[in-house]
């Protein structure tokens, strides 16, 4: 009896750190790329994945409301350009790729601090940070680097640590980090923890997309790549939760 009131304590200890979802109040408005994007588009991904990085999240923080303000093919500057910072709780960033891949420069902390205005990605945050807080002055942010990717169709170099037109995609990792390191804000760092050279082919669609005319695709996540992202994701939206 003593043994089996001890395997039943085990087991009910266990319980919460598969199954335990916390409620949170409040609107989460998920900004950022085709990456973001795909979560309620899933069928456009021709079967390559089942759920994006939100789904995933939100099975773990239960936000009373979510938006997906992401635009497929969007670079950061896009967000504006087409008014998608809308008044909510909760923020996430997800941008870096497709300005590495529109040679958009990375720009500098002069860019940022000074609000320049010059385009550059350094320049682009700042307008941006600048409106959500306009939405809403007590909003909590959480600024992700770009998950690493390279290929899909000559789009991106054939490695993720080759530039582009002289640009590196870390130039822009370290440039969110800087940002979120100034204003304060928790960083969901993609590049740092979501697949390297070696590994994104197998955690991305790859051949799932092969078969519509892309090749070597290893920007977009599969499920595995989907999963790494929440992982980080989640550990960073919870530093900065209000219960």
């Amino acid at each position: 009896m003593k043994n089996l009131l001890m395997i039943l304590a085990i087991v009910l200890a266990a319980v919460p750190a598969f199954a335990q979802v916390r409620d949170v109040k409040g609107h989460w408005c998920a900004l950022g790329t085709s990456i973001t994007w795909y979560n309620e588009n899933v069928n456009a991904s021709n079967g390559g994945f089942t759920k994006g990085y939100q789904t995933r999240v939100m099975e773990k923080l239960a936000f009373t409301k979510y938006t997906n303000n992401a635009v497929n093919g969007g670079a950061l500057k896009t967000v504006l350009q087409q008014n998608k910072v809308i008044a909510a709780d909760y923020y996430t960033i997800e941008h870096g790729i497709n300005d590495w891949g529109q040679s958009i420069p990375a720009g500098t902390m002069d860019d940022y601090l000074n609000n320049t205005g010059n385009g550059t990605f350094a320049a682009e945050y700042r307008k941006l940070i600048d409106a959500i807080y306009k939405a809403n002055p007590k909003a909590k942010i959480v600024i992700c680097t770009p998950r690493r990717g390279f290929g899909f169709s000559g789009y991106l170099p054939d490695h993720c640590y080759d530039p582009k037109n002289g640009i590196y995609l870390s130039e822009y990792a370290e440039m969110a980090r800087k940002i979120a390191e100034y204003e304060s804000i928790p960083v969901a760092d993609f590049y740092k923890y979501c697949g390297g050279q070696r590994t994104l082919l197998d955690e991305s669609l790859n051949d799932a997309r092969a078969s519509s005319g892309y090749t070597n695709d290893a920007v977009h996540p599969n499920d595995i790549g989907y999963q790494r992202m929440a992982n980080v994701l989640i550990d960073a939206l919870e530093n900065v939760i209000v219960d």
